[in-house]
């Protein structure tokens, strides 16, 4: 009671509760937050979805001591203007609503390996309305991220989606402040045309939750990996398009406020990605050794050295990692 609680509305089906005061929860029916017999908040969650705007409900008990509530619920929308989620107030007539947690909404589009972001998705990190921009590249987003483990389990998803199937975890995340803020995240699959990939939801719950750090085994691995001058990324062989850094990214590249990852690799030597997965679908595993010309600037490029290795598990025919250097200028 006197509590916020957040809805999924990420599919045709029936909408779930995820979390309630910050405290994350496992796909729950709404109808089990109703305040008292004969108070139903699932016409109210879904006049909200559809509706797409704030809507107040002033409701009394019909048993017992015949208390009065009032439900207040606004949506969380995702870049193409649908629900993602609902905010639910449920309290005590007399009990002002407290401010809700930050949430979001952004979507995986798998025909273009992009992620589509609302303004609100820009400002929970900490960039300004300014600064927002509609889409960003895989690894421009997850970027962002400062501990991150289900990676492998979202791409998997994210390049495979599937009717029903759904997906949540964690992510600890650097504001533009400097503090780390903890996220948890919540997709389910899309596959109708024009939409395909998954409908995502972001909540705030710093709060409630620590934020979990890179261990010092992993930042470790990452001085080791900058000293010797080479920086790790995930390319997914198909588009060559590059999917996320592994720790930091290398200098040299850039690879933010480009019209798509598959920017990254010249045109012309795209070519060393699908010669990659020709050979690792053969059922070689041995890393293939090639050069390409990177993006180093808006029509710069610099040569560099890319080893590259069969993504392991069931994400080997999309994914290559790939270990990158810098060719040294003769």
């Amino acid at each position: 009671m006197n509590e916020w609680h957040l809805i999924e509305t990420l599919a045709e089906d029936s909408p779930t509760v995820v979390s309630t005061g910050g405290t994350v929860r496992a796909w729950t029916s709404a109808g089990r937050l109703s305040p008292a017999p004969g108070i139903r908040v699932e016409p109210l969650v879904e006049a909200v979805r559809s509706g797409r705007r704030r809507e107040v409900l002033e409701a009394q008990s019909q048993r017992g001591e015949r208390k009065r509530y009032r439900l207040e619920a606004f949506p969380v929308l995702g870049p193409s203007g649908d629900t993602h989620g609902v905010q639910l107030w449920i309290g005590e007539a007399d009990a002002p609503p407290s401010p809700p947690r930050m949430a979001s909404g952004i979507s995986w589009l798998l025909e273009r390996l992009m992620i589509a972001q609302t303004l609100e998705a820009s400002m929970m990190s900490g960039v300004s309305p300014a600064d927002h921009v509609t889409e960003r590249t895989p690894a421009e987003y997850y970027a962002k991220a400062v501990k991150f483990d289900e990676s492998e389990s979202l791409f998997a998803l994210a390049f495979n989606p599937q009717p029903g199937a759904r997906w949540d975890a964690d992510m600890s995340v650097l504001h533009a402040d400097g503090r780390i803020m903890r996220w948890h995240c919540w997709a389910r699959a899309r596959t109708e045309p024009g939409q395909a990939g998954l409908r995502l939801l972001w909540h705030d719950v710093t709060d409630t939750v620590e934020p979990r750090r890179p261990t010092l085994a992993e930042l470790g691995m990452q001085e080791v990996m900058r000293g010797a001058g080479i920086y790790t990324a995930l390319f997914e062989t198909e588009l060559g398009v590059l999917t996320m850094w592994l720790a930091e990214p290398a200098p040299w590249v850039h690879w933010r406020g480009i019209e798509g990852g598959n920017r990254v690799i010249h045109p012309e030597d795209q070519g060393v990605l699908e010669l990659a997965r020709a050979r690792f679908d053969s059922g070689s595993v041995e890393p293939v050794e090639a050069e390409a010309r990177l993006r180093a600037g808006e029509d710069e490029w610099a040569l560099s050295s890319l080893r590259i290795s069969p993504y392991p598990g069931g994400l080997g025919n999309r994914l290559a990692i790939v270990q990158i250097s810098r060719v040294p200028q003769s």
